[in-house]
């Protein structure tokens, strides 16, 4: 039975701490992001891009990522940072999200009366792709969570996979099967976030 959509709401959580689920693989993964391009974005740009790394790539990211991160990390602080990274390898894999600023510039060019907000509309058109990419995830029983390492792991990650100059690393999203449960959540009411006028 297929999820409902408030229920994918509400469930989705960041699980940091994954580990391997034998369900999960480049079909489903596929099959995910095909749905994922549904998400509206403005003036149909279609302009985020997503690499796709299982296994072994996905390690490598991580080992980029660790020792990028340990030239900038306290000593001290190290092991902590390790052990989270370690929890986002153990997964099945990483998405790496992009926007092509190529195609973010054209817009400009295109449209010169908005091309002051191109940018900012490029960067919320990436949020909801992520998004609609994370809880297709979770209706299909694959835990993730949203990283952001960039910049710092721009430069090694575009050499190691023949990243395309234009393209602009938004987030990373490891992704795997759980192996930890979230803490509980709370929210503020709604009437601190809401306005109502009937």
């Amino acid at each position: 039975m297929k999820m409902k959509l408030e229920e994918a709401i509400e469930g989705r959580r960041s699980i940091r701490t994954l580990e391997k689920g034998e369900h999960i693989g480049r079909k489903k993964i596929e099959e995910i992001l095909k749905v994922a391009r549904h998400a509206p974005n403005s003036y149909n740009m279609q302009g985020s891009r997503v690499v796709v790394l299982f296994d072994g790539e996905s390690d490598q990211f991580w080992d980029i990522t660790r020792d990028e991160l340990r030239k900038v990390t306290p000593p001290d602080g190290f092991a902590r940072t390790e052990k989270k990274l370690d929890g986002f390898r153990s997964g099945n894999g990483t998405l790496l999200f992009y926007e092509d600023m190529d195609l973010v510039e054209q817009m400009k060019e295109n449209f010169p009366l908005y091309a002051d907000k191109f940018d900012h509309w490029a960067q919320q058109n990436n949020a909801i792709f992520q998004y609609a990419v994370w809880l297709e995830l979770y209706a299909n029983d694959i835990a993730a969570s949203l990283q952001h390492y960039n910049p710092l792991v721009d430069d090694a990650v575009a050499k190691r996979w023949d990243i395309p100059d234009e393209w602009l690393m938004i987030a990373q999203m490891p992704f795997g099967k759980a192996a930890e449960e979230p803490a509980p959540r709370s929210f503020k009411p709604l009437d601190e976030i809401v306005r109502f006028y009937e």
